[in-house]
């Protein structure tokens, strides 16, 4: 009630807060505190407010009385007390507040950290699983070696029981002139080395297949 009293009067009388903050001999952050009810003046700023503004006191601290009734001495200890429980008031009204974001970020950091542990969890699983699932596979291996030119060319291919490629390598001419990136299943690349060296006049040979290795 004070501080909309105080931005109404001031504002009837043309004052800005800059120009009454230099009537008053203040700062206009505290004339703006008062209007917004975060402080309140004392009872001699509150008395200047008064007479710069042509009002009883009393009103403005919102109380309604007679037009020019004086404010007597038991008048102006009333005022003292009600400017007391102003100030009680929004010393609770703060200490409410930093209670209340304290909660929040008490609140937000909560919710990160389990955010975080949750994402921690589903990775740990995720890792688990694939490693339990990977430890339980049956891995079988196809090496073959190929004549082309009288030079021997060396491959060797891991895969799993549906034939799809874990794992191969060998000589670099096999692999520069046959695309093995281009395939995932085991047969297909096999049959692709063996057509290429029959096609160009070489030989093919299995020299070890499907031996199963427990990963």
């Amino acid at each position: 009630m004070l501080g909309e009293n105080i931005k109404i009067l001031r504002k009837q009388k043309g004052y800005t807060q800059e120009t009454l903050a230099q009537q008053l001999n203040v700062v206009r952050q505290t004339v703006s505190k008062w209007e917004k009810g975060i402080s309140v003046p004392d009872a001699e700023l509150l008395n200047s407010l008064a007479e710069l503004f042509e009002v009883p006191v009393s009103t403005l601290l919102g109380s309604t009385i007679e037009e020019g009734e004086p404010d007597t001495d038991s008048r102006i200890d009333e005022i003292s007390k009600q400017l007391a429980i102003l100030n009680e008031q929004l010393a609770n009204q703060a200490v409410r507040k930093r209670r209340t974001t304290k909660r929040i970020i008490i609140a937000i950091i909560i919710a990160v950290a389990a955010a975080v542990l949750c994402v921690f969890l589903l990775f740990t699983a995720l890792v688990l699983f694939r490693y339990h699932k990977r430890s339980n596979t049956e891995f079988y291996t196809t090496s073959v070696e190929c004549e082309l030119n009288g030079e021997s060319y060396y491959y060797e291919i891991m895969y799993d029981q549906n034939y799809q490629i874990y794992v191969g390598g060998g000589d670099g001419f096999i692999s520069n002139h046959i695309d093995v990136d281009e395939y995932e299943n085991a047969n297909e690349l096999l049959a692709h080395i063996e057509d290429y060296f029959n096609d160009h006049g070489g030989t093919y040979t299995v020299i070890q297949d499907h031996v199963p290795t427990i990963y």
